[in-house]
């Protein structure tokens, strides 16, 4: 258990888990300095990836359908961002790494198809990391000479860890993470049918806040 600090709401405060599971994810993922890094959905988990990915040094491309989210990541610093219904992710992704593919891909989406697309868009030897692909019921094919021949890796990352919940914490009360502007709705206790039923059919909304 941390303290909140008497500067930090409690609106900020509801970050720090989401962070950590974020943090752990780009960890796992061994993102590093001067790469070249996807991340597949920008929602409030793929934009807290992406900041998370800038942070270690990364230059970082995004996807996304929706076109609003698409703005918001370009307003954060994503180098590029491109809407997966109109483009080739894999060959987008080799234009702006001279050929090569990204280093790292990062998928914020539950669909079995983003799985081989991120395998595409991944380098030889590259990392696939698997954030929202947690339905035990969901079957993911990929053709098999992405991992056997070209060596990619498929990693999975899931929940918070013990062990980074302070510097989860650091990052969101220093205000290190521009997390408040991730916020887009507010609903009261007795509202919260319909903040779950816009949480499941997003529009123009990022972080739903539950506010009793």
């Amino acid at each position: 258990m941390l303290r909140i600090p008497a500067d930090v709401s409690f609106e900020e405060a509801t970050f720090v888990e989401p962070v950590n599971t974020c943090l752990k994810a780009v960890e796992k993922a061994r993102v590093e300095k001067g790469e070249s890094v996807v991340v597949m959905g920008q929602g409030p988990i793929g934009l807290l990836l992406l900041l998370l990915a800038q942070r270690a040094g990364a230059r970082v491309f995004t996807t996304d359908p929706m076109a609003e989210r698409r703005a918001v990541s370009q307003r954060l610093g994503a180098a590029a961002t491109f809407d997966p219904l109109t483009c080739s992710l894999a060959e987008e992704i080799r234009k702006q790494t001279a050929g090569r593919g990204a280093d790292a891909v990062l998928v914020a989406v539950p669909l079995p198809a983003a799985v081989p697309e991120a395998l595409s868009a991944a380098r030889p030897g590259g990392r696939v990391l698997l954030f929202a692909q947690n339905d035990p019921h969901m079957k993911v094919e990929f053709p098999a000479a992405d991992i056997g021949v070209e060596e990619k890796e498929i990693l999975g990352s899931y929940s918070a860890a013990l062990d980074r919940q302070e510097e989860s914490a650091n990052l969101v009360f220093s205000r290190a993470l521009p997390v408040s502007a991730l916020i887009t709705h507010r609903f009261s206790l007795e509202e919260f049918g319909a903040a779950l039923s816009l949480a499941a059919r997003p529009s123009n909304s990022l972080k739903i806040l539950v506010i009793p």
